[in-house]
């Protein structure tokens, strides 16, 4: 529930209205652990009988982009996905069979202490970082007989 209730402040902090698309929204990121994509989104549409433009989907997506209450996660393919922001920095274990999507914590010391050497060595500066693991999850890797 304080999820949804923070959600709903930044909405109004920034002086919008509570519509019917952005309790879809809160209810549909607040409700799913793992990121979601535009499709997920227009299938909650669907399937609670709702009408919804493609177009304003894309839109609500990008203001909530430039809200910072979203952001993008892509893992290899051409599908962006979108997930909370508010639930802090972490990483996933992404199956590839089932697409099961996991959050993992890294030791953000020990990484922030590589990105320093990386920079330091190739004369680079880090704007951001996505780390994303690829594998099979243990109910793939046992029907496989890995």
């Amino acid at each position: 529930m304080k999820e949804k209730e923070a959600l709903y402040q930044v909405l109004r902090m920034n002086g919008l209205r509570l519509t019917r698309t952005r309790r879809v929204f809160v209810e549909l990121f607040t409700r799913n652990k793992k990121p979601i994509s535009v499709l997920d989104i227009l299938d909650e549409f669907r399937r609670t009988r709702q009408k919804v433009n493609k177009t304003t989907v894309y839109r609500e997506i990008e203001r909530w982009q430039t809200l910072h209450i979203v952001s993008e996660v892509l893992f290899g393919e051409r599908v962006s996905r979108y997930e909370l922001v508010l639930r802090g920095h972490h990483h996933h274990l992404v199956c590839v069979e089932c697409e099961h999507v996991e959050e993992v914590e890294v030791n953000e010391r020990d990484l922030h202490c590589q990105e320093k050497k990386m920079s330091q060595e190739k004369k680079f500066t880090f704007l951001r970082h996505s780390l994303e693991f690829f594998g099979l999850c243990a109910q793939c890797r046992a029907e496989k007989c890995f």
